[in-house]
């Protein structure tokens, strides 16, 4: 998101009223307020979406990152030999 502050808004506030007068200004930001909204309802929808379909490869690949860490856990723990066994 864009780091818009008070002053920037107050200053777009002013122009819109400037520009489009005292009847129109409400209705204007009233419907930017109703894209705005639309807009971060399609993203959630979008970003669930994304969500559930990764979650299918995700399930899978996380039972191969265990056997792999299986495996290279007991590869590293190495046993010293007993000095009995070098006869």
């Amino acid at each position: 998101m864009p780091d818009i502050g008070f002053f920037e808004l107050l200053l777009v506030g002013a122009v819109a009223f400037l520009i489009l007068g005292p009847e129109r200004t409400p209705e204007f930001f009233a419907q930017i307020g109703r894209m705005v909204r639309q807009g971060r309802g399609w993203i959630s929808t979008v970003k669930q979406q994304i969500d559930a379909e990764t979650q299918v490869i995700k399930e899978p690949m996380q039972g191969v990152r265990d056997a792999l860490d299986d495996g290279l856990s007991s590869m590293t723990s190495t046993k010293k030999p007993d000095d009995t066994e070098r006869k």
